[in-house]
């Protein structure tokens, strides 16, 4: 197959391209063309690659690959591929790895005949999931998670401006189903979740936060699915979050407006009302129960540097002991945004039959949680981003480096991309909030290649 050509008879194409993509990160800087130092590369000459197989060689050495001087965060996609292209071959996620990569490949590298190549190659990828898929179900699980998972990210980047529901969701809907098979099959006490299991579970309830839906009861417990400790407990919050989201979302979809000929439904959104304030109140108590050492560092800026508005928000950044424990603060202010939005919503609704300086104090301070949080977001975004470094100087003296010019890896990028996918849809967020958000979404999916990114940038494609 064609990632074990790549591996196994062409071992030099990894070293190759690692050449190849600093060779054009020196060269962006510098604004000339020059080639690493040590012998030049045999690889043009010697190995004449398709398309395609250039497409698979970006996106295994380049696109998957973390930066040399960071340590891979557990249970990302590239652990589940990189397993698989050591282990045995597998046809259909060798389709699947080929199709994501031309997307991909076509769309960073704005190349029009791969992005014809990755129509064609998508479309053969659906008839085979549609033959094949059931039965690998039965005899792969972490396979079958795989393929969907990729024709998910697939469906992601190849959506168009015209497109209004991403078709992605009909990919979600197919892991819960494979997960719900494998629940089915396996008694509970014998249940041995893998990391891939693990984490399309979490894409399946960031799914659902985004369509209003209400977690399924067989998939709520994360413990089955391999949670545990302080992910546990945070995973057990946000499934309450969907909960909360789903039963807000019914009552304004059917019309309801509350008024004193029907006080049960008044009488539900006062209890949303008090869930909404639970809710914030556990996800605090979450992070008070963090260590220490996992907490951002406050600074400031140098007056003397000029900060791009496409990199910084505000002149204040955090930083960060490990990239991991920014991530976790990330995703941690996404959810309490969610919460903070739908409890305003809830606010809105209830206002003309509330005690006006209750609500208005109510609503104030839900405002000053929305922004707070948003502040938090952007200021860790640069870290996160590698935007500046932070050097330690002793006696607690540390020395800011601004970093704009550096390139923003795929890795690192991409985690951003939920808690910026969130803050961009938050419509009672200040307008310069949401602004930046968006143009921070757009820049971090061309980065990615990711066609639904840039999308959510440019409209109100979702409002949460």
């Amino acid at each position: 197959m064609l990632i074990q050509r790549l591996t196994s008879a062409h071992p030099a194409v990894r070293r190759d391209t690692t050449d190849m993509f600093e060779m054009r990160q020196v060269s962006s800087r510098i604004g000339q063309s020059k080639r690493p130092r040590g012998p030049r590369s045999s690889l043009t000459p010697t190995l004449h690659l398709d398309l395609r197989t250039r497409a698979v060689i970006y996106y295994l050495n380049y696109y998957l690959r973390a930066p040399a001087d960071m340590q891979r965060l557990p249970g990302s996609v590239s652990d589940s591929i990189e397993e698989w292209v050591s282990g045995k071959t597998i046809p259909i996620i060798d389709s699947a790895v080929s199709s994501m990569a031309l997307v991909v490949f076509s769309r960073t590298q704005q190349h029009s005949v791969a992005a014809a190549e990755a129509y064609v190659h998508y479309g053969e990828l659906l008839r085979h999931a549609h033959k094949t898929l059931s039965g690998l179900v039965e005899t792969n699980i972490d396979a079958a998670l795989l393929v969907v998972f990729l024709m998910s990210r697939s469906e992601d980047s190849l959506h168009g401006r015209a497109d209004t529901v991403p078709n992605s969701y009909l990919h979600h809907d197919g892991a819960a189903a494979i997960l719900k098979i494998w629940r089915n099959q396996h008694p509970l006490e014998k249940l041995s979740a893998t990391s891939a299991v693990k984490y399309s579970r979490r894409g399946i309830i960031r799914s659902a936060l985004l369509r209003y839906l209400s977690v399924p009861a067989w998939l709520e417990d994360g413990q089955p699915f391999g949670e545990c400790g302080k992910d546990l407990d945070y995973d057990r919050i946000v499934v309450q979050v969907a909960r909360f989201r789903n039963q807000l979302t019914v009552l304004q979809r059917n019309n309801f407006q509350p008024n004193s000929s029907n006080p049960k439904l008044f009488q539900e959104l006062q209890k949303l009302r008090s869930e909404a304030a639970n809710l914030d109140h556990a996800l605090r108590d979450w992070a008070i129960r963090i260590p220490s050492s996992w907490y951002p560092r406050r600074h400031l800026m140098p007056t003397t540097s000029f900060l791009p508005t496409r990199d910084f928000f505000s002149s204040e950044v955090y930083s960060y002991s490990s990239i991991a424990y920014a991530t976790l603060w990330l995703n941690y202010s996404a959810t309490r945004l969610l919460v903070n939005q739908a409890w305003l919503k809830i606010l809105e609704l209830i206002q003309p039959y509330s005690d006006s300086s209750v609500y208005a104090h109510e609503v104030k301070e839900c405002h000053s949680r929305l922004i707070a949080t948003s502040v938090d977001m952007s200021s860790s975004i640069p870290f996160v981003l590698e935007r500046f470094k932070v050097t330690d100087r002793g006696q607690q003296q540390t020395e800011i480096t601004l970093n704009t010019y550096a390139e923003i890896t795929p890795y690192v990028a991409d985690l951003t991309v939920w808690p910026l996918g969130v803050a961009s849809c938050i419509g009672s967020l200040p307008i310069e909030h949401k602004q930046w958000f968006r143009i921070q979404l757009s820049f971090v999916g061309r980065i990615l290649g990711c066609g639904i990114l840039e999308c959510i940038s440019a409209a109100d494609l979702l409002d949460l």
